[in-house]
């Protein structure tokens, strides 16, 4: 069943949108509490700021299913909460899909409020330092182009998106880290081992064999 983001939401909705305003993360959670809160079924349909698809599945108020991108139910909740910006469109319908796993909806929320879920890790300084901007472009080059070859164009909204995130690149095992958070990603396990196996390969062919420095990578990296 097809829908489109143009056309009209229910009438009679406080929290109704045609899609065509585009709203910060927090007013998107806003919307689904409202959505829950009057007990609403059907699929609350989201075009992210970075024109990515995601969903909420609701049966009765309650939020029984969520995607983004490539990812499903819990799989998809760490993503939920980094998008700034989207425009939504709600439609009612029957649901039948469940994804298992779900905390209650009222603990699903909090948890999609970047503030109440956990302390994040520390995070980069709006000025990184010029050895850290070089070492981070030097990882975004040696892991986009494989990236590329599974995704596509998303390639380099994904890195972008987990690069702003990566907070230290002090050892080989911060730099698995991050290409095993990035392969998941790709949502099909025989991909995202091949993908990994190839970026750590090339890792390790540019990695000094006497440096503790991951990939010696605040310096460009070789091929």
């Amino acid at each position: 069943m097809s829908h489109d983001l143009a056309g009209s939401s229910p009438a009679g909705s406080a929290a109704a949108s045609d899609g065509s305003v585009l709203l910060l993360h927090d007013g998107i959670i806003d919307a689904l509490q409202s959505l829950c809160g009057a007990k609403r079924s059907g699929t609350m349909f989201i075009i992210t700021a970075e024109n990515h698809v995601a969903q909420f599945i609701l049966r009765g108020g309650e939020v029984v299913g969520l995607s983004h991108r490539l990812l499903r139910g819990l799989d998809a909740l760490p993503s939920m909460r980094t998008f700034a910006a989207g425009r939504y469109r709600f439609v009612e319908e029957s649901v039948d899909r469940t994804d298992p796993g779900l905390p209650p909806t009222l603990d699903l929320l909090a948890l999609l409020i970047p503030e109440q879920a956990g302390p994040p890790e520390s995070p980069l300084s709006t000025s990184p330092t010029p050895n850290m901007g070089q070492a981070l472009e030097s990882v975004r080059s040696l892991i986009e182009p494989e990236l590329t070859e599974f995704l596509g164009p998303m390639a380099e909204l994904i890195c972008q998106e987990h690069l702003a995130r990566f907070t230290a690149l002090n050892s080989p095992q911060h730099f698995t880290r991050l290409v095993e958070a990035i392969a998941r990603e790709i949502g099909d396990p025989t991909k995202e081992a091949q993908f990994k196996a190839r970026v750590l390969s090339s890792f390790r062919g540019a990695t000094p064999a006497d440096s503790g420095e991951p990939g010696a990578a605040a310096a460009p990296l070789s091929h």
